[in-house]
């Protein structure tokens, strides 16, 4: 799959403008980031932004830094599973979460999920995934119902069965994220009964839960949270992460007019997660 990977200078930027610029990207079509302490890169489907990338540009310049020094090439998606093997080190949340591949060797915590990712997203070094993690620590899962939506490798799912979840259902729309997570469920010999679906929030008709996980991004979080609403038993939890501290706000409003209730959210960097109510 080819990609436009985006590159910005960070030269005199400060970190509020930094949030502001990755909001605006987000919003512009581009799905993942990059960032260390000279280069923002961001990256997005070719398919999608090739014809409007200059647009982007000039059109946060106009509402923004002018003097922001942009460049952009089309790339080769990288092989993650690849990547992944040569640099993975294990992730440990809280010192309760341990998150390993199949050859690492260190002793297992309370919970400890192997997984092979390949080119899936969830392998717990990003901020989202570890904020989604903690927020689930913080709360009572055993003999519960719950729905990791956009499930990426599966993590936050076999977490939820470990934890005690009486039933989990992973959805995922990437094909790769489907198999992964469904490969993932198998090889941490997770107790039935559990599901991995492919699709979106379209096949939640019929389904009814306790929590809902969702760790994906700010327009499918908006779009989907009367989803999210109807498929929540009463008192029932909905956890999201994917996005940004700038993002706080409108969130909450949006999800205020559906009827959830703010219980709280955590930071870690430029992100956030939000523990809703209905």
């Amino acid at each position: 799959m080819i990609q436009i990977e985006l590159s910005i200078e960070k030269l005199n930027i400060q970190i509020e403008e930094t949030e502001r610029l990755i909001a605006f990207l987000f919003d512009a079509g581009f799905e993942s980031f990059e960032e260390d302490e000279l280069f923002l890169k961001a990256f997005g489907s070719e398919k999608l932004l090739s014809a409007k990338i200059q647009t982007i540009i000039d059109s946060f310049k106009q509402t923004g830094n002018s003097e922001l020094v942009f460049t952009y090439q089309s790339i080769i998606e990288k092989n993650w599973n690849e990547q992944w093997e040569k640099n993975f080190s294990p992730i440990s949340v809280d010192d309760r979460i341990l998150i390993k591949a199949s050859f690492h060797t260190i002793p297992d915590l309370e919970y400890t999920v192997i997984i092979e990712p390949k080119m899936s997203f969830g392998t717990g070094h990003h901020e989202t995934t570890r904020l989604m993690l903690r927020e689930m620590l913080r709360n009572d899962l055993n003999s519960k119902e719950v729905l990791d939506m956009g499930c990426g490798t599966g993590v936050l799912g076999i977490v939820a069965k470990l934890m005690g979840a009486s039933y989990v259902l992973a959805i995922d729309n990437d094909s790769w994220a489907f198999q992964n997570a469904y490969e993932n469920f198998q090889k941490n010999n997770i107790s039935q009964p559990w599901d991995v679906f492919p699709g979106d929030s379209s096949v939640l008709e019929g389904h009814s839960f306790h929590f809902i996980l969702a760790n994906i991004n700010r327009n499918i979080l908006l779009q989907d949270l009367p989803e999210y609403f109807k498929a929540l038993k009463d008192n029932g939890t909905l956890i999201i992460s994917g996005i940004l501290t700038v993002d706080k706000e409108v969130l909450l409003a949006k999800a205020n007019e559906y009827g959830f209730t703010f219980i709280s959210s955590f930071y870690e960097n430029n992100w956030i997660s939000l523990n809703l109510r209905k």
